[in-house]
């Protein structure tokens, strides 16, 4: 008499999961700003990147066909480089009514943030992108005199983003960034907390998670983040993945596809891009017992059972 029974419940807890997924929320169409930030730290004491800058125009490139011509929205991005030995810049972005110096130091950066605040609205996708340096929670800006760094904590970063309408996904191609990520306070990072403990406190505290409208999607919890030389071309191991995952073809410059690879039953959602990032980066997501040494990279986003949907085809 068990067996019908058990068959029963299995069918009924199938539909339940299949037909309910934990989104954040269903979007409205509206408009996605970027805001796209690559140092190639020739003007401080940081090692030289060649990678970062291609990071940033190719990633401006991809969003653009992804809104526009797949998702069928508006799209416009704001790059903020710093390039050489100059400690500024002549280029300005124009962000509602105001005029942003486009060299990324963090007054800047801080200006373009608040000036996005004044012309979002909640059904609007804002995206933050950095590639460079930086270390257990801080990113390396871009310095005010010569042979310097300014780092900048990735909490005050997103503190910033608090006043901005919109959903948010703050996009971290550096080392050690899975720092910078904000917990949720239903889960732990399996990550970044290697006490078992902490992971069972978490789960029967009854606590629930919190309906966010900002991920953070990085290349690295704890350890390095490296870049590579893909057929001639330089970019961080993350953000290459990252770009196949958004269907964009870096050998091209176009779209290869009418739906991005990571997308899901007409939906593009940052889960979606961690799973195919780690799945299809070019170095392994962990070390095994047979190649101890190897380079590796473990990305991760926001604590939490919740995801928060990008776009819909």
């Amino acid at each position: 008499m068990k067996k019908p029974f058990i068959a029963l419940a299995i069918i009924l807890l199938s539909l339940l999961l299949f037909s309910c997924e934990l989104f954040v929320k269903e979007p409205q169409a509206g408009k996605v700003y970027a805001i796209l930030v690559a140092l190639d730290y020739k003007n401080s004491y940081q090692d030289d990147l060649k990678g970062t800058l291609p990071d940033a125009h190719e990633q401006d490139l991809a969003f653009k066909a992804v809104t526009e011509k797949l998702a069928k929205s508006s799209y416009t991005g704001f790059k903020f480089l710093q390039e050489g030995v100059d400690v500024s810049s002549t280029v300005k972005h124009l962000i509602g009514d105001e005029e942003i110096n486009a060299y990324p130091k963090p007054e800047n950066i801080e200006a373009a943030i608040q000036a996005l605040s004044k012309i979002t609205t909640s059904e609007d996708l804002i995206i933050f992108t950095f590639s460079g340096h930086s270390g257990k929670g801080e990113i390396a800006l871009a310095p005010s005199v010569p042979d310097s760094t300014s780092f900048y904590n990735i909490s005050d970063l997103l503190d910033h983003f608090s006043s901005v309408k919109g959903r948010k996904l703050i996009i971290l191609d550096a080392c050690e960034t899975g720092y910078g990520v904000p917990s949720d306070p239903a889960s732990s990072s399996t990550l970044l907390e290697k006490a078992i403990a902490s992971w069972y406190a978490k789960y029967f505290n009854g606590e629930r998670s919190e309906k966010s409208d900002l991920f953070v999607l990085t290349s690295s919890a704890n350890t390095d983040s490296y870049e590579d030389n893909f057929k001639g071309k330089r970019h961080g191991v993350f953000t290459y993945a990252l770009l196949k995952a958004l269907g964009w073809n870096v050998d091209t410059g176009t779209m290869s596809t009418a739906i991005p690879p990571a997308a899901k039953r007409g939906r593009l959602t940052v889960d979606g891009l961690l799973s195919y990032i780690k799945a299809h980066q070019t170095l392994k997501t962990k070390r095994s017992l047979f190649k101890p040494f190897v380079d590796f990279q473990h990305p991760m986003v926001s604590g939490g059972a919740l995801d928060m949907i990008l776009f819909t085809f």
